[in-house]
């Protein structure tokens, strides 16, 4: 799928990745197709705990302070010179590869990766290597997934994670059962060619993921088996919406479009 650069003023707003506030109160999520239908509705994200001390061994030091061996089974990739972290959560058939946002980390995703490890899930939870081509990451995870049993891969990203999590999904063999994009910075153009089930998540109020650029992608994924818009109310971003108000509805929506096609 090619990759079209916009020439609009808001571009430059969809590549920056960082959280925003949250909104007002809400009755329900809504799906919109082929456009969105808004919902009004609007606990903050857990800090993540000291970073153990670079003595300790690499299972006991675990990721970013939040994961340890306790959490799952970590690895390291290795790649462009880099080391990379991660970890696997969970059991069953059905993965779920999670590419984070540009101030996110592992710890802020773990509302979700807990709540499908709960739905009987495997979740892979990795720190991103800070080289070029971060969906090439996003590809040999998924990879990784798969050989540890995992017969289904969704590709789940925030913000520019969900670009990257589309872009992998390009190069992904077999590819993707699904992609999810919260708060997603996808470029028009981007999802010409996607035809895994599609799923975004957004606030009507983020700043940092424009709505109408949203309605935008939503309107180009046409050869995509079930693509779907779920906005929320209020401005927060990525991860922050598992954690705000809104968090209950973005976490059902992810969770029940992953059973819709898990197959």
């Amino acid at each position: 799928m090619g990759r079209h650069a916009l020439g609009l003023g808001a571009l430059a707003v969809l590549l920056a990745a960082c959280g925003s506030t949250a909104g007002g109160q809400a009755d329900g999520p809504a799906t919109a197709q082929p456009g969105p239908t808004l919902t009004r509705s609007t606990t903050p994200t857990p800090a993540a705990s000291p970073v153990p001390s670079s003595t300790e061994s690499s299972a006991e030091a675990g990721i970013d302070g939040c994961v340890t061996e306790k959490t799952g089974e970590l690895f390291e990739y290795k790649r462009g010179g880099t080391t990379t972290k991660g970890v696997i959560m969970g059991k069953g058939p059905v993965g779920v590869v999670v590419s984070y946002e540009r101030q996110g980390t592992v710890c802020t995703w773990l509302p979700l990766a807990d709540r499908l490890v709960a739905a009987g899930h495997r979740v892979l939870l990795f720190d991103r290597n800070n080289t070029a081509a971060p969906e090439e990451d996003t590809v040999a995870m998924a990879g990784r997934l798969r050989k540890a049993g995992a017969e289904k891969v969704f590709l789940v990203g925030g913000s520019m994670g969900g670009r990257v999590s589309l872009l992998a999904a390009g190069e992904l063999k077999p590819p993707p059962a699904g992609v999810i994009s919260i708060s997603g910075t996808i470029q028009p153009g981007e999802v010409d060619e996607l035809r895994a089930p599609f799923l975004q998540v957004t606030g009507d109020a983020d700043p940092d993921a424009p709505l109408d650029m949203l309605q935008v992608v939503y309107n180009e994924a046409v050869k995509s088996a079930d693509r779907q818009l779920l906005v929320l109310s209020g401005g927060d971003h990525a991860s922050r919406l598992f954690t705000g108000d809104q968090g209950p509805k973005a976490l059902q929506a992810v969770v029940a479009f992953i059973e819709k096609h898990k197959g």
